[in-house]
């Protein structure tokens, strides 16, 4: 019989929830030690004052690796022999399901704010919030110009695997 989540399980599951999104799409970008992951997320994170300590990282990736999603081998760094972790297959296949699931609710939420901001700007006026509204639009147009890039990473990758299956074919 399933129990459900009590309040204080609830967030600390979302935070390792991020934690294991962040760490394979940091992997996603190539082989890195743990030392690389932590100093990588704490770059990212700064701005929103958030990361990840080598005391969390750790088990968590052991746990990516127990289910196959991060593989690891020890390989010289500099003067020593340090573990370098890496995205497996099915790692890959996860992030990617991780990210449809991001984008459906970005969608929801855009959904969401199209009819409050009207409501919202019908109703209240100011500079404050017409600055507020333009801060808003500008980061509207960033994530259009960053999804642009994007669709075209993914529709290169779709041209490029099906030449290589039609090769495989042929």
């Amino acid at each position: 019989m399933k129990h459900a989540m009590g309040r204080e399980e609830r967030p600390r599951r979302a935070m390792e929830m991020r934690a294991r999104y962040l760490v394979l799409l940091l992997l996603a970008e190539g082989p890195k030690t743990g030392y690389e992951i932590v100093k990588r997320m704490r770059e990212i994170l700064r701005d929103v004052g958030s990361g990840v300590s080598p005391g969390t990282l750790y088990p968590l990736l052991r746990s990516l690796e127990e289910e196959g999603l991060v593989s690891s081998t020890e390989e010289p760094r500099g003067q020593r022999r340090r573990k370098v972790y890496r995205i497996t297959r099915l790692g890959a296949e996860r992030l990617l399901e991780m990210m449809i699931r991001g984008l459906e609710l970005l969608e929801a939420s855009l959904s969401l704010h199209i009819e409050a901001m009207q409501r919202l700007l019908e109703t209240h006026r100011g500079p404050r919030i017409a600055a507020l509204a333009e801060d808003f639009a500008s980061r509207l147009e960033r994530l259009e110009e960053l999804s642009k890039r994007l669709r075209g990473v993914l529709r290169a990758a779709a041209r490029e695997a099906a030449v290589s299956e039609a090769a495989a074919r042929a």
